[in-house]
């Protein structure tokens, strides 16, 4: 039986199971063009459809331009492999063919954006000596920061860190992150330092009332609202002249770019920022290529 002869069959069933005249005009689209490509291929019997010549048409979308001669985007090349795997999950389920040889095509997934802002080493001192600490707040803040560019951690994260999270000997600081998933994050012994003393004579100036057991106090004595480590980011930021939009996430974004600089694997620093997907981590190492290629091509002889 030919692939092309059930094309039309597919496409009543979409119609009976409520597709929409735009998905199945879609589908008919989508189909055809698979079919000429793997019909060029040698492709044309129902028995001769496996995974292999899919793959080639999935290769063929990656490269294929636009009338403007611009790749096609990821968003239509997965719109169009969805259609397919649909396509061909049909055929198994219809008894046409035995098995799927859709079900292991990879939808490809947008690239994440590469992090806009992130600090040099004088731009986070700069910051980290914004603070006047020779005030209960001044220092307080000073800590604040220096947990975000220490750790790396979220903002919503900094204000949960609670007294009891906290092992200075040890240097780690217990974590709730999303999803109420708990990890462990090493904290530098300057850094324990500076924790240390703050919890001896700052904090308890912020008490107010029942102790709330959260290591960062507002002036009213509970734990500090994300926005408000947020607004003591930009403040010092400001004070300290830096014209770059820096936010929390630019000290996270700036923590893992440096220790990648400085060699760290990229597998503890995924673990570090509580990352699920290895992915989101290696985005980092994109910012750290960029750079190699920038110092390449400016000493690298044969550059120019």
């Amino acid at each position: 039986m030919k692939i092309k002869d059930i094309v039309p069959v597919y496409l009543r069933y979409l119609r009976t199971t409520g597709r929409s005249s735009y998905t199945i005009k879609d589908a008919k689209y989508t189909l055809r063009r698979l079919i000429r490509f793997i019909e060029a291929e040698g492709v044309h019997d129902l028995e001769d459809l496996t995974q292999e010549p899919l793959e080639a048409y999935q290769q063929e979308l990656a490269f294929c331009l636009t009338a403007k001669g611009k790749l096609l985007a990821i968003r239509t090349q997965t719109k169009r492999l969805g259609t397919i795997k649909g396509f061909t999950r049909f055929l198994k389920e219809a008894d046409y063919l035995a098995h799927d040889p859709g079900q292991r095509l990879r939808l490809p997934k947008e690239p994440k954006a590469l992090p806009k802002v992130i600090l040099d080493l004088s731009e986070v001192r700069k910051i980290l000596a914004a603070p006047d600490t020779r005030t209960n707040r001044g220092y307080r803040n000073r800590v604040i920061l220096e947990i975000l560019y220490d750790t790396g951690i979220r903002r919503a994260e900094v204000r949960n860190i609670k007294l009891s999270d906290l092992d200075l000997d040890a240097g780690y600081i217990r974590i709730h992150g999303k999803g109420d998933k708990e990890r462990v994050v090493p904290v530098s012994e300057r850094v324990c330092t500076l924790i240390r003393n703050y919890n001896l004579s700052i904090r308890p100036h912020f008490v107010n009332g029942d102790d709330s057991g959260y290591l960062f106090l507002n002036r009213w004595g509970r734990k500090m609202d994300p926005n408000a480590v947020w607004a003591v980011v930009k403040r010092c930021a400001r004070l300290a002249r830096i014209k770059k939009n820096v936010t929390t996430h630019t000290f996270r974004h700036t923590c893992a770019t440096h220790m990648l600089k400085n060699g760290a694997p990229v597998r503890h620093i995924q673990e570090m920022l509580g990352h699920e997907s290895l992915e989101s981590t290696q985005v980092y190492t994109r910012v750290t290529i960029n750079d190699l290629k920038e110092v390449h091509s400016k000493y690298h002889p044969g550059a120019s």
